[in-house]
C-alpha cells in the first residue's frame, strides 16, 4: 500500500463481548457470524494495509442487554479491555469507549473514566433498543460529551423495530445500518443535538450512509409538509458541511463522490471496517481508494493521515 493512513473504523472484540454475542445471539450478531480477533489481528491488518494508527472501537449489537447493571458491567470491560491494549501500544492504538446508554448517570461515570484512561473519544450506537440519539433522555450525556469536546463516531446498528417478512433474507449490515445511521442522523437534527452541542465533532459512518442522496429532499421538501418545523430543524447541509464522515465499506465509485459535493473533504476520514470486514476485502477496497482516478492524489493523502492528524492533533 502507497498512503500511510490512521484507521477511525477499526473493531475489537474483548472477551466479554464475546460472552454477550454467543448468550444473546448465537454468535451471530446481526446476522453475521462473531470474527475471530486478539489484538493481533488489529496489529496484522495496520501492517498489511500501511496504517500507522487504529482508533478500535466496538462494532454492533450495543452492548445493551437489555438490562442496567449488566450493561454497566459489560460497558466497564470492554472499555477497559481497549484502554489496555491503548496502554500496551500507545503509538499504534487508539480507542472509542463505549457507553451504557441509555443509562445517563452510568454513562456520564464511564465518560469520566474513559477519558481518565486516555480515550480517543466515544462511540456511540445510532440507537440503543430503540432509543435514538436525539432522545431527549439522553441529553445530559450529549451535554458531558460537549462540556468536554469530545470526538464522537457513530455506528449503525439494527433498527429499534424490524419486520422480519423483509429483512430476515438480508443481513442487517447490508442495508438496514445504512437507513438506521441516516434515521439517526435525522433525529439528532430535528432535536437540535448539532446546534445545542456544538463542541462535538461526529463522525458519520459509511460515508454518510444515505444521506447524500436525501439531504436536497430533506433540506427542501420537509417544511412543505411539516410548516411546525424551524429552518434549524431541517437544515441537514450545515450538518454536512461541519461533521466528519469515514470512507468504511464500498464508497466508490458512486457514494464518495456524491458524499463530496456536500462536505468539506478536509472533514474525511479513512476506515477499514475490520475485522468485520474481511481481510481479502479491507485490502481491495483500500487498493480502490488508493488508485481511483476519481481522486486527486492530494485529497488521498488528506483521507488516509491529514485529516485525522488535524482532528487528533497528532
Amino acid at each position: 500500500m502507497t498512503y500511510h493512513k490512521i484507521d477511525f473504523h477499526a473493531h475489537y472484540l474483548s472477551p466479554g463481548y464475546k460472552k454477550y454475542l454467543k448468550n444473546q445471539f448465537n454468535d451471530m450478531g446481526d446476522g453475521v457470524p462473531t470474527p475471530e480477533y486478539t489484538i493481533d489481528t488489529t496489529l496484522s491488518i495496520m501492517d498489511q494495509v500501511n496504517i500507522d494508527y487504529s482508533v478500535i472501537s466496538i462494532s454492533s449489537p450495543h452492548i445493551n442487554t437489555g438490562e442496567k447493571s449488566s450493561t454497566i458491567e459489560l460497558a466497564q470491560e470492554v472499555n477497559e479491555y481497549a484502554a489496555k491494549q491503548h496502554q500496551n501500544y500507545k503509538d499504534k492504538i487508539g480507542f472509542f469507549a463505549s457507553l451504557p446508554l441509555p443509562y445517563v448517570d452510568a454513562s456520564q461515570k464511564a465518560i469520566v473514566a474513559a477519558l481518565a484512561d486516555d480515550a480517543t473519544g466515544f462511540t456511540l450506537p445510532t440507537n440503543s433498543r430503540g432509543i435514538y440519539l436525539g432522545d431527549k433522555r439522553l441529553d445530559p450525556i450529549m451535554q458531558t460529551l460537549d462540556d468536554n469536546h469530545a470526538i464522537v463516531a457513530l455506528h449503525p446498528n439494527a433498527p429499534g423495530v424490524e419486520d422480519p417478512t423483509v429483512t430476515s433474507q438480508i443481513p442487517a449490515p447490508i442495508v438496514e445500518f445504512f437507513f438506521d445511521t441516516t434515521r439517526t442522523v435525522l433525529n439528532m437534527l430535528q432535536n437540535g443535538i448539532f446546534t445545542r452541542y456544538p463542541n462535538i465533532r461526529f463522525i458519520i459512518p459509511h460515508a454518510g450512509a444515505v444521506l447524500p442522496i436525501v439531504a436536497a429532499r430533506v433540506q427542501n421538501l420537509t417544511q412543505a409538509l411539516n410548516h411546525d418545523l424551524t429552518d434549524d430543524q431541517v437544515d441537514i447541509m450545515s450538518v454536512m458541511s461541519n461533521q466528519y464522515f469515514d470512507v468504511a465499506g464500498m464508497v466508490l465509485p458512486q457514494q464518495l463522490p456524491t458524499l463530496l459535493e456536500l462536505i468539506d473533504s478536509n472533514k474525511l476520514l479513512y476506515a477499514s471496517d475490520t475485522p468485520y470486514t474481511p481481510t481479502p476485502a479491507v485490502l481491495s477496497l483500500t487498493k480502490q481508494l488508493e488508485t481511483t482516478g476519481l481522486l486527486s492524489d492530494a485529497l488521498k493523502q488528506r483521507i488516509f493521515m491529514k485529516n485525522g492528524q488535524e482532528l487528533l492533533k497528532k
